[in-house]
């Protein structure tokens, strides 16, 4: 597309005199294009954590929009990051998670890579003039750590993390102690759930808590929400519920057991880190684009000693998660409404928990990485 289209009325620094991103940029399917060049793959993507590759071998796939790759812990113990694709035909290498104890085969003509991309074995190369296996390795990945997560960039000048998120991970271990002795599950927090909605109205309701008293009562009963607090930073956002009623309709919680608060942290554009009063568990999760009006919502869940806290996965389950999906699909429908073109904003002077100047944030980074020059 040549241009974006233009919002009737401004998005600017303002929130309170801001306007959010119009419908248009929820349904166009020339915007979801360039959404994927423009922020998906220039952007940094969760992808497991890193205690799940322990071994030589282990590796994981994901799928980033139309791109595959997968991260591999290399015989040298170093993770690295490739694009999930053969040199020779393009064929994808690997599947789903698991180790590789030799060499990485092609199932299609078996070219052959050790587990630090280089092209070991290409059958008849030898009668080729001039072939060089050294120019036919996997393409590498950049690749960082963030709070022992695993995060991965398809952009080779792009920032670092470190830098694009300053003080995300000292904020995650001030409110998360325990953050190293975390183990996976046996069972994910929600495992992977589709919506028939945008990642964008997936991300529009994670941000924002002025939704949750009327349609989370569950969640407010167990959450302080005038205590609740939201704090914004260039590229991460933090919502933080301090306070919580033993007393409530969500699960039973004991006051001598576990973490005694919520936390959800968003980072830039869409992976969440999540805590819910209970046991000491940590969940790492990420919303990703199918099509323009399609995405998923998965990760993985973690606590002290990998065992989760059955109350409190059922609550998500049964209660917190359905709820939340049916607002994004309701969102998603009514968005194609010839009665809706753009929303507001609403913010308080006290910057409450309640108020949505980090949905502001987000649709200014939105707007911003569509910006072509």
């Amino acid at each position: 597309m040549s241009a974006l289209p233009p919002l009737n009325k401004p998005l600017t620094q303002d929130a309170a005199a801001s306007f959010t991103l119009s419908a248009e940029y929820y349904l166009s399917a020339d915007i979801f294009e360039l959404e994927k060049q423009q922020i998906f793959y220039r952007s940094w993507q969760y992808v497991a954590h890193e205690s799940m590759l322990p071994d030589p071998g282990d590796f994981f796939t994901l799928q980033i929009c139309d791109e595959s790759i997968f991260v591999i812990r290399s015989s040298d113990s170093k993770l690295r990051a490739f694009y999930n694709v053969c040199r020779h035909r393009a064929h994808e290498l690997l599947q789903g998670a698991g180790n590789v104890r030799k060499l990485i085969v092609c199932p299609y003509h078996a070219w052959s890579y050790d587990n630090q991309g280089s092209l070991k074995v290409a059958r008849m190369g030898e009668h080729r003039p001039g072939f060089d296996k050294a120019e036919f390795g996997l393409k590498e990945i950049r690749l960082e750590i963030l709070c022992g997560c695993i995060f991965v960039n398809l952009d080779d000048q792009c920032e670092s993390l470190h830098a694009l998120a300053a003080g995300l991970e000292a904020d995650v271990r001030e409110h998360i102690p325990y953050l190293d002795d975390i183990e996976l599950c046996g069972t994910d927090l929600l495992g992977e759930t589709r919506m028939d909605a945008g990642w964008k109205v997936v991300v529009d309701n994670y941000v924002e808590c002025y939704h949750c008293r009327p349609a989370h009562k569950a969640f407010a009963s167990i959450i302080d929400m005038e205590k609740y607090q939201v704090d914004v930073h260039d590229y991460w956002s933090r919502q933080y519920g301090p306070d919580i009623r033993i007393e409530n309709t969500a699960y039973p919680v004991d006051p001598d057991v576990g973490i005694q608060s919520s936390i959800f942290w968003y980072l830039w554009p869409n992976t969440t880190f999540n805590v819910l009063p209970g046991s000491n568990e940590f969940a790492v999760f990420a919303v990703r684009p199918e099509t323009t009006t399609s995405s998923t919502f998965g990760g993985h869940s973690f606590a002290v000693g990998g065992k989760v806290y059955q109350p409190r996965v059922d609550y998500v389950a049964d209660i917190l998660a359905p709820e939340d999906i049916n607002l994004c699909e309701s969102v998603q429908r009514g968005l194609n409404s010839k009665s809706y073109d753009q929303g507001t904003f609403m913010v308080d002077p006290d910057r409450s928990g309640e108020s949505e100047y980090a949905l502001h944030q987000f649709h200014r980074l939105v707007q911003q990485a569509l910006s072509i020059d």
